[in-house]
């Protein structure tokens, strides 16, 4: 119905703009002035129906998947967890890479289950920008194909994340997969504000080998304290380094990192 009568005003407005006088003509233009801005409006909000519709399945696939691990429990087991940041400039923005490596311990794995965080309550309209890849590594570290992903924001920042297989792998088999993660903004409080930020990882199954790496801008310097361990933990080393380009870089490597052990590192600039 709405989408007759706005033909049938069209139609008349084109005909007066054509062939009516000055007055029609000026009227006219109003008149298609007024529809343009209401397709617009239309469309705008066919959008948000779209998004809110968009946002409520990924939050489904997320909570079927969680719902299928707690029934059935993992289907693999890591093998080795290797996380990066690095900060690229004063306003905090952070490229993140994470390797995972884990083997296969039961038939039928069609999706992995992550969850990545910035440590604050990251504003929504910065979600936006967020740009995520996944690919599986090839034997070497090759990179293989983009796969297929599901991701959801919390309101708390903290941002889930299914990544799907096309085939399930064989049982024993080993894989790899990356997560490559542009975040502007998300070590902003440490980079801006001076304030202390929190880098560590937290597992819900045991993991033999978990390394964290943040690098800083060059020129930018931090004090690091640990976070979940003790100095003389002989599990856990730690320190720092300078890369080929002079900028700081600080790590955590755990050993044997136990289940729902939050482990890493605190910094602070300046």
């Amino acid at each position: 119905m709405i989408k007759s009568v706005a033909a049938a005003a069209l139609l008349s407005a084109i005909l007066g703009f054509v062939l009516g006088d000055g007055l029609v003509k000026a009227a006219s233009v109003a008149v298609l002035v007024s529809l343009a801005l209401c397709s617009v409006l239309l469309l705008i909000g066919g959008l948000g129906s779209l998004r809110r519709e968009a946002d409520a399945h990924r939050g489904l696939v997320l909570r079927y998947a969680k719902a299928i691990l707690d029934r059935d429990g993992l289907p693999y087991r890591f093998i080795k967890w290797e996380e990066s940041s690095v900060i690229r400039n004063s306003r905090g923005d952070s490229l993140d890479t994470t390797t995972i490596r884990a083997e296969v311990t039961d038939g039928g794995m069609l999706f992995m289950r992550l969850a990545f965080g910035s440590g604050w309550p990251q504003p929504a309209r910065h979600r936006g920008k967020v740009r995520l890849r996944v690919r599986k590594l090839m034997i070497g570290d090759r990179p293989g194909v983009n796969l297929e992903r599901t991701v959801q924001w919390l309101e708390d920042g903290k941002l889930r994340l299914v990544i799907h297989f096309a085939e399930p792998p064989r049982v024993g088999e080993e894989i790899s997969v990356v997560v490559e993660c542009d975040w502007p903004g998300k070590s902003m409080p440490l980079m801006r504000e001076g304030k202390v930020d929190k880098f560590t990882f937290r597992f819900s199954r045991p993991v033999p080998y978990a390394r964290y790496q943040v690098t800083l801008p060059e020129g930018v310097d931090a004090t690091c304290e640990p976070f979940g361990f003790s100095e003389h933990d002989e599990r856990v080393h730690w320190g720092r380094v300078t890369d080929g380009q002079g900028r700081t870089q600080f790590y955590v490597d755990g050993v044997d990192v136990a289940v729902h052990r939050e482990l890493g590192m605190l910094l602070q600039v300046g």
